[in-house]
């Protein structure tokens, strides 16, 4: 891959990834952003397209004075040739501005670069201006006929910085608001809305977070272990792994919105279907019955975290997950959170509940893992905003707390419905349940084939 130099803020950009180029005196030249190229093609004779700058653009460029170029130049920060200085070199004085205004000192920086423990060049993008619309958050709410305060409370629910109502919105922002805009048009209320901010925000957050944090810990990580010092081993990474995957985190999600969408798709259309048919009256709408939720525990996590340490701990919740994701598909079900030590888990049908909790209790040692504990409960259970939730939910994981070391005991209510077919359930007793008002009957599910335990008293 290309990298080249935005010709107008100089950042380096791969000609891959650039937002926008355009031919110009029999040379291409490649932007970072459509407002990059539009500044210049407005006049392309005033933007210098040679690989340098001077001192006076470099300070035209970044606002910094010229005492404070000499300031960076003094401290080999900035390393000039003839007396220019690279494009790059304009990203680099907004980034040690940047990390001055958090509280890194400029003459720290340039020991630490002096010392060769510090390098630049990922810096680079953090000196990137993204580009910004000619509109103010209060004038695009005004716009599409919704309230500043309530655009505030979007973005707060994406996670997203609180904005000023006089701040001018990024040009990448503008679509994302105006398709709030249309949400509010049908009618939808504000606190609807808001719930699908959540949902999307936390999501994204979540994988943002993710990444960075996989990158330092396993690609860089590689890299260190070869003997490369950690700024060598980060920019290392970011060549030959990090540009040779370009937008791979923002692919790779899209991808997987897409193919999970499929699914819930279907289904959302599938009932639409079974709707007009039982309005036709060709057929009534089948019942819907009793679902399951699950909570599975592995046991002693926490001793054995004290024992092994938070890194082996970390290593043993993720083959937990891993676990569990190849076993509940099979069984028409569903990983609603992880919990570290554990998983939550939804069923539509509360057998096949039972059948992937044992499962999953017969596979924990298999895999090196320490025995779960499980508890499911059937009945009614609401869903919004990506969880399910109700009282079904809350004696699932109380039931959890009393099973045994591979044990997989269940509600009243479930062995009421239950089918019973691949396992058999054996009464354990009346159990009190911690915020739980009356007793709950458990029993506890046994594969068929397997020999039922002793019973116990509640």
């Amino acid at each position: 891959m290309a990298m080249v130099t935005d010709p107008v803020c100089g950042m380096r950009i791969d000609t891959a990834d650039a937002a926008a180029s355009v031919e110009y005196e029999g040379e291409t030249y490649y932007f970072c952003s459509t407002l990059c190229r539009d500044a210049f093609l407005s006049d392309p004779a005033s933007v210098s397209t040679t690989t340098r700058v001077t001192r006076d653009e470099l300070a035209a460029r970044t606002g910094a004075s010229l005492e404070r170029i000499a300031e960076l130049v003094a401290l080999s920060i900035l390393q000039p040739e003839d007396g220019t200085f690279t494009r790059g070199d304009v990203m680099r004085v907004r980034v040690v501005d940047q990390l001055n205004s958090l509280g890194i000192e400029t003459a720290a920086l340039g020991n630490a670069a002096a010392a060769d423990e510090l390098t630049f060049g990922y810096l680079e993008s953090a000196g990137r201006r993204l580009p910004r619309s000619n509109r103010s958050f209060s004038e695009l709410s005004d716009e599409l006929g919704v309230s500043f305060s309530t655009v505030e409370r979007v973005f707060v629910a994406f996670g997203l910085p609180r904005p000023a109502a006089d701040e001018r919105v990024r040009e990448e922002d503008l679509e994302a608001i105006r398709q709030l805009g249309v949400l509010f048009a049908v009618g939808l209320e504000e606190a609807d809305v808001l719930g699908l901010a959540r949902v999307w925000g936390d999501s994204a957050r979540r994988a943002a977070q993710y990444l960075p944090h996989h990158f330092h810990t396993r690609v860089e990580g590689r890299f260190r272990e070869r003997g490369l010092r950690d700024n060598e081993a980060y920019e290392t990474a970011l060549l030959e792994v990090g540009l040779r995957m370009g937008h791979s985190g923002e692919d790779l999600l899209g991808w997987l919105f897409r193919r999970h969408a499929e699914a819930f798709t279907l289904e959302h259309e599938l009932e639409h279907v079974e709707t007009a048919l039982e309005n036709a009256g060709v057929r009534p709408r089948p019942p819907r019955g009793d679902e399951a939720a699950v909570f599975a525990d592995l046991s002693g996590f926490t001793e054995l975290a004290e024992e092994s340490g938070d890194e082996a701990a970390a290593e043993i919740a993720l083959d937990l997950a891993q676990l569990v994701g190849e076993i509940v598909p099979r069984h028409r079900g569903e990983v609603v959170k992880l919990l570290g030590d554990g998983v939550y888990l939804h069923f539509r049908d509360p057998d096949d509940a039972v059948r992937a909790a044992l499962e999953i209790a017969a596979s924990t040692t298999g895999r090196g893992l320490p025995e779960a504990h499980i508890g499911i409960n059937a009945g009614p259970i609401l869903y919004d905003q990506g969880d399910y939730f109700g009282r079904t939910v809350n004696v699932a994981a109380r039931i959890a707390s009393k099973a045994g070391p591979g044990q997989v005991f269940v509600g009243e209510a479930l062995a009421a419905a239950s089918s019973g077919d691949g396992f058999r359930l054996v009464e354990k007793g009346d159990f009190e349940l911690k915020g739980i008002a009356k007793p709950v009957r458990i029993f506890e599910a046994i594969a068929d084939g397997d020999t039922p335990p002793a019973k116990e008293d509640g």
